[in-house]
């Protein structure tokens, strides 16, 4: 992510949720200063088997934060909101990966 496009997401204003997917919808939503809310939705008729994370990234480098393992079909949610620590608090994506890690699935990358 460039300057300029941290600070036109910066400039969006919270509340502005970003999705991607259809068959797992992913969104990513700036709450605050130093907090997200992600949001995964199943839309399947099956269970998936995947890990669902929270990555934040800043001057300190960054770090991945497994938020649940598994969604319940149709309708299957999961919604939280998550504070990334100091240093940490430049961007942030949700990622959707299968328990091999040989796939994965990504909101859009947000700055926070």
């Amino acid at each position: 992510m460039t300057v300029a496009e941290a600070q036109a997401s910066r400039a969006a204003g919270d509340g502005v949720w970003r999705c991607e997917g259809e068959k797992v919808l992913r969104c990513i939503m700036r709450v605050s200063a130093n907090k997200v809310q992600l949001n995964f939705t199943n839309k399947t008729y099956g269970t998936i088997n995947s890990e669902f994370l929270l990555n934040c990234a800043g001057p300190a480098g960054q770090t991945a934060y497994v938020l649940k393992k598994g969604l319940k079909p149709r309708g299957g949610y999961l919604s939280k909101v998550i504070t990334c620590p100091k240093r940490l608090q430049d961007s942030a994506i949700g990622i959707q990966r299968t328990p091999s890690g040989s796939d994965a699935w990504y909101t859009p990358r947000i700055a926070i």
